[in-house]
C-alpha cells in the first residue's frame, strides 16, 4: 500500500478486507468515538467545571480553543508520522496520550492543569480520526477510502449525538471528575487491544532518518494548491459544525427562550453529520463528482443557519434546523475525498492529516468569534452574522475547486 522509498515492498503478512483488517478498523474506531465523545462533552461539563473552578465565559472558551488549536498543530505531523511509521508505532502512543488526559482532565484542580490536559488529549487525538481513515485506506484499499473514511465519521457522529442526553442524566448522578475517571478506565482497555492487535497489512520500514521523510511528505502536499482551496472549504464547512457542536448550539437556544432543550439540538446536528456521512462519500463516488454534493451541503448550512439566526422558530423547528446543519457539513468529508484524489496512496495519511489539521485551526477561528464580538458588545444577531459570510466563502471556495473524481471513481 504505502510505497514511498523508505518504505521496502513486501508481501502483505495479512488480507486486505479479511476479518483482521475489520476488527482492526473497529478497535481505531471505536478510539475515534472515545475521543470524539470526550472533545464534544466540553459543552455538557462545561458549568460544572465553570462553577469548580470558578472561570468565567473567556476562561471556558479558552479551554475548548486550546485543545483545538493544539490539535491542529500536532495534526500536520500525524498524518504524515502514519504514512512513515505505519500505525502501531503511532496509534498506541496516541491512545496512551488522549487515556492520560483524560484522567488528567478528570483530577484537575485548577485551570493550568486542565489545559495541559487538553493538550495531551490533543497529542494523542492528532492521531485519532486520521488513523481510523490511514488504515480503512491501507487495510481495505484506496478504492474504498472514502467509503471507510464516511464509516469513521458517521460512528463517530452518532456517539457525539447519543452521548449528548445520556451525559446530560449520567451527570446528575456522579461528578463530572468521577466520569473522566471512568471513561480513563476504559482508555486503559483500549490502549490493551492495541498493543495486542494495532499493525500494518505489510511490515513498514523505516529509514535511519525518517523526520526528513515526514517533512518531505508534508512539503509534498504544501505545493499542491487545490490542496489548499479544499483546506479552505472543507475547514470552514468543518469549523462551524464544530463551533455549533462544542460550544454555542446551547447558546443560541437559550437566547430563543430553549435553555432546556439546547442539548437536543447539539444531538440533532450530530446525528444529520452522522446521516450525511453514511451515503454523502458513497453519492460523490457514484456520480464521479466532489464538488455537486459539496455545493449542495454548502447551500444547506446557509439556508438553515440563516434561519436558525435570524428567523424566531419553535423549538422543534429550529431542530430540524440543526439537523440539516449536520447534514449539509458532511460535504466536509469530500474534502478528504479530494486530498485522497490528488495524493494518491502513498501520501493518503499525510494528506488527510494536512486537511483535518487545517479543519480545526478553521474551528478555533469560528469557535471564539461570537464571544469576542459580545464582549465588545456586539448584538446576538451581530456575533453570529461572521457565520453566515464563512458559509458564503466556502461556497466560493467549492466552485473554484477542481473536478477531482475520474471516471474510473464511479462504481
Amino acid at each position: 500500500m504505502n510505497t514511498n522509498t523508505h518504505i521496502r515492498p513486501e508481501a502483505a503478512r495479512y488480507r486486505q478486507g479479511g476479518p483482521r483488517a475489520w476488527w482492526i478498523w473497529i478497535i481505531s474506531t471505536i478510539f475515534v468515538i472515545y475521543l470524539f465523545n470526550v472533545q464534544t462533552m466540553f459543552s455538557d461539563v462545561q458549568g460544572d467545571i465553570q462553577t469548580h473552578l470558578r472561570l468565567d465565559t473567556w476562561h471556558l472558551t479558552l479551554i475548548a480553543g486550546t485543545y483545538t488549536w493544539a490539535f491542529a498543530i500536532f495534526q500536520f505531523f500525524g498524518g504524515a508520522f502514519l504514512d512513515c511509521f505505519g500505525s502501531r508505532r503511532v496509534m498506541i502512543p496516541a491512545f496512551i496520550f488522549v487515556t492520560a488526559g483524560v484522567f488528567l482532565y478528570g483530577m484537575a484542580e485548577s485551570y493550568t492543569i486542565i489545559i495541559l490536559a487538553q493538550v495531551l488529549m490533543a497529542l494523542g487525538a492528532c492521531c485519532g480520526f486520521v488513523g481510523a481513515g490511514y488504515i480503512g485506506g491501507v487495510w481495505f484499499g484506496m478504492a474504498a477510502y472514502g467509503t471507510m473514511f464516511g464509516y469513521v465519521q458517521t460512528l463517530s457522529s452518532i456517539g457525539s449525538a447519543v452521548q449528548q442526553p445520556i451525559i446530560e442524566s449520567v451527570l446528575k448522578h456522579i461528578t463530572y471528575e468521577q466520569l473522566f475517571t471512568y471513561l480513563g478506565i476504559f482508555g486503559l482497555l483500549l490502549i490493551v487491544l492495541a498493543l495486542i492487535y494495532m499493525r500494518n497489512p505489510t511490515h513498514v520500514i523505516v529509514t535511519s532518518n525518517p523526520f526528513k521523510v515526514v517533512g518531505n511528505n508534508l512539503i509534498q502536499i504544501f505545493k499542491k494548491p487545490q490542496m489548499w482551496i479544499a483546506a479552505i472549504w472543507g475547514g470552514i464547512i468543518f469549523g462551524l459544525n464544530l463551533a455549533l457542536g462544542v460550544v454555542w448550539t446551547p447558546e443560541i437556544f437559550n437566547h430563543y427562550g430553549y435553555s432546556d432543550s439546547g442539548y437536543i439540538g447539539t444531538a440533532l446536528l450530530w446525528l444529520g453529520l452522522a446521516a450525511g456521512s453514511c451515503f454523502w462519500p458513497q453519492w460523490s463516488d457514484k456520480i464521479a463528482s466532489r464538488r455537486i454534493p459539496s455545493i449542495i451541503g454548502a447551500v444547506m448550512i446557509i439556508i438553515a443557519l440563516a434561519l436558525v439566526l435570524y428567523v424566531r422558530m419553535p423549538m422543534w423547528c429550529m431542530c430540524v434546523m440543526m439537523f440539516l446543519i449536520g447534514m449539509g457539513a458532511t460535504a466536509h468529508m469530500l474534502a478528504f475525498s479530494v486530498g485522497g484524489d490528488i495524493a494518491g496512496g502513498p501520501l493518503v495519511g499525510t494528506s488527510s492529516a494536512f486537511l483535518n489539521g487545517m479543519m480545526f485551526i478553521f474551528g478555533g477561528l469560528l469557535q471564539n468569534i461570537p464571544s469576542a464580538l459580545e464582549s465588545d458588545g456586539y448584538s446576538f444577531d451581530t456575533a453570529f452574522s461572521p457565520y453566515i459570510a464563512a458559509a458564503v466563502i466556502a461556497l466560493i471556495f467549492i466552485f473554484l475547486q477542481k473536478e477531482t473524481a475520474s471516471s474510473h471513481t464511479k462504481h
